[in-house]
């Protein structure tokens, strides 16, 4: 059954409380929550400090914080300051919402690229009850952020590559700004976008002048109060956050080269001296400079690799898995939600190529082919996958065949619309 003539909304609300119930049911039967540490205690820090009214900071107002992007804490600390209470459960109870709202907006995304009602309520219904997302509800990070602002912008961009229009050209800037201030990393989907015109006719997205413009302006005007902020604070120009050297400075601890001194042995060296922040970094830098083949290879495809496999906090947080552990188990992981997926990627990207899929559906192809190679660049742990698994999700819904460009048309002449 296509989606024309049929009515997404009932499926939707389904959907979103199928979603929420099947988290907190995982809540209430599990127990005790995963110790609040490392990167996870910033962000509670920083949400406790929000709904406090002192700020984004990690001790109450006293020095502001640049290191974590901030949409996440910000949003959290709204949920504390509203709900009066800034337990863990209370954080566990804001992750099932968000949880919810992610799949909503991946069931609308699904709409948009395929004709099929069925096939989209299907693939939100896998994203719901999916243990690699629900398990993530009582972990303090920002993967739930991140999935429902992901497929919001994406979703934003599929629409404006199928119907081009100044509104949805703004809408579209202003939703990958916001997914900025979650995390850096999707800055260059905007430009992706305004880069799609100058590829071969069969795979480009054609835009007016003003639609570009109100692409960029709002995408900045989202980011810009942020930056204003940081700049005020640090005198110095930062987006969204100041997280460069910690990721240097990680990279550079975890490397473990053969007949080279461990790397965390030279970051202990270089941050037991009173330097300042760029020499530091200079030190970090020459670091990865005598070891190019490391940094550039060998790291390279273990982050592609890594990316790529099933995320396993929850399950290594109870004892079952250890870290970096291959078990029969984490094969079971891969081959139900992952290894299948990934086919459908290549398979989808031949397509593409091949002028056989629509300009909308290069959209998602290329956001995820880049993400992909920006964490293999830097840093490739499983959990960052997560932000992109609707996208990844999509690729197995039979999509919508010879789009005409500004119409939101099929065109299909003589051609059936094929296999997929």
């Amino acid at each position: 059954m296509g989606v024309r003539g049929t009515r997404p909304v009932l499926p939707g609300v389904f959907l979103f409380v199928l979603s929420l119930s099947v988290c907190l049911l995982f809540l209430t039967h599990y127990s005790p929550f995963p110790e609040v540490r490392y990167d996870a205690s910033e962000y509670l820090s920083l949400s406790r400090s929000v709904a406090a009214g002192t700020g984004f900071s990690q001790d109450g107002g006293i020095t502001p914080a640049v290191y974590r992007p901030p949409l996440f804490s910000l949003l959290l600390g709204g949920w504390f300051h509203l709900t009066g209470t800034s337990s863990v459960s209370s954080a566990a109870v804001f992750q099932s919402l968000l949880h919810a709202l992610g799949v909503l907006a991946a069931f609308a995304l699904f709409l948009e690229i395929s004709p099929s009602l069925w096939w989209a309520i299907g693939g939100a219904l896998f994203l719901a009850v999916n243990p690699l997302l629900v398990t993530r509800v009582v972990l303090l990070f920002q993967e739930t952020t991140l999935v429902l602002f992901t497929s919001l912008a994406a979703l934003a961009s599929v629409r404006l590559v199928r119907r081009p229009s100044a509104l949805r050209a703004g809408i579209a800037g202003a939703a990958w700004g916001a997914c900025a201030l979650a995390k850096i990393v999707c800055w260059f989907a905007p430009f992706l976008l305004l880069a799609m015109r100058f590829l071969p006719s069969r795979l480009r997205w054609v835009w007016r002048r003003k639609e570009a413009a109100l692409l960029l302006v709002f995408f900045v005007a989202v980011i810009a109060p942020w930056t204003v902020r940081n700049y005020i604070h640090f005198h110095r120009f930062i987006p969204v956050n100041g997280q460069g050297e910690g990721i240097l400075e990680w990279n550079v601890s975890h490397a473990t080269i053969p007949g080279e001194p461990p790397g965390d042995l030279y970051v202990a060296e270089v941050y037991g001296k009173n330097l300042s922040e760029q020499e530091r970094k200079d030190l970090l830098w020459k670091y990865v400079g005598d070891h190019p083949r490391y940094f550039l290879v060998d790291r390279v495809i273990r982050n592609i690799v890594h990316f790529a496999a099933p995320p396993r906090d929850w399950w290594i947080a109870r004892g079952y898995f250890r870290p970096g552990e291959h078990r029969t188990s984490f094969w079971i992981l891969a081959g139900l939600f992952h290894i299948p997926l990934y086919l459908f990627l290549l398979y989808r990207t031949w397509q593409w190529g091949s002028g056989k899929a629509t300009s909308a559906c290069g959209v998602l192809l290329l956001f995820y082919w880049f993400y992909w190679a920006e964490h293999a660049l830097v840093w490739g742990d499983p959990r960052f996958g997560l932000a992109v698994y609707p996208l990844l999700v999509a690729m197995v819904l039979p999509l919508r065949w010879g789009e005409a460009q500004g119409t939101g048309r099929l065109v299909t002449g003589a051609r059936g619309r094929g296999p997929g």
